[in-house]
């Protein structure tokens, strides 16, 4: 798991939107520093919770769902946690769960050419 740089989290505020976008490989130290990130976000209460998964690599799903997971029970009351350039995998399983509060974005479309 050498290919890929360590977690990144960054987290950008726009009214009363926090978007924190997700870069690098989650082994259990960097999913205990994600989920410390999201509580601390959330104890700014958004109105609207933004992660991007974009840059966590397909064979990290099960940590993604499990930070999902606990991001979900410490949502503020009233918000949405939306999920961005999840995989496949995650989305499906996202999907399948039917979590209240969390909103999967569809898959960004290809353009052919």
């Amino acid at each position: 798991m050498g290919d890929l740089p360590p977690l990144t989290a960054t987290v950008d505020w726009s009214a009363g939107v926090a978007t924190v976008a997700v870069h690098g490989d989650l082994d259990s130290a960097a999913c205990a520093q994600l989920r410390e990130r999201l509580a601390w976000v959330m104890d700014s209460c958004p109105q609207h919770l933004v992660l991007e998964a974009g840059g966590v690599p397909d064979r990290c799903c099960e940590q993604v769902i499990a930070v999902i997971a606990a991001a979900r029970q410490q949502l503020p009351p009233g918000c949405l946690l939306e999920v961005r350039s999840a995989s496949p995998a995650v989305r499906a399983v996202l999907e399948l769960a039917g979590w209240s509060g969390v909103r999967v974005a569809p898959a960004p479309q290809v353009l052919p050419g």
